[in-house]
């Protein structure tokens, strides 16, 4: 029996510089799964969904990479199998 694809879905918080928040804002626009849901002093929150831990962890080294971000922090992950979503 093949494995079960996997959704991954997570919260981060992004530290960038205030007077960068329209940069980090499009180059976050090109990374894939990401939504961009709020931004105030320098702190944005975005949800992510993918299909594996390691893609969570690739969009967030490519996040820190944005000029202007101080970091990236995940606050919340969840993950189950991609049949049990679709079913739900």
């Amino acid at each position: 029996m093949p494995r079960s694809l996997e959704v991954h879905i997570s919260s981060l918080v992004i530290q960038h510089s205030p007077d960068r928040t329209d940069a980090v804002r499009a180059a976050a626009a090109a990374v894939a799964g990401l939504e961009w849901c709020a931004a105030e002093n320098g702190k944005a929150v975005v949800t992510l969904v993918t299909a594996s831990a390691a893609e969570v962890v690739d969009r967030i080294a490519q996040l820190n990479a944005v000029p202007g971000v101080h970091g990236t922090t995940m606050v919340y992950h969840h993950y189950e199998p991609a049949d049990a979503i679709d079913a739900a």
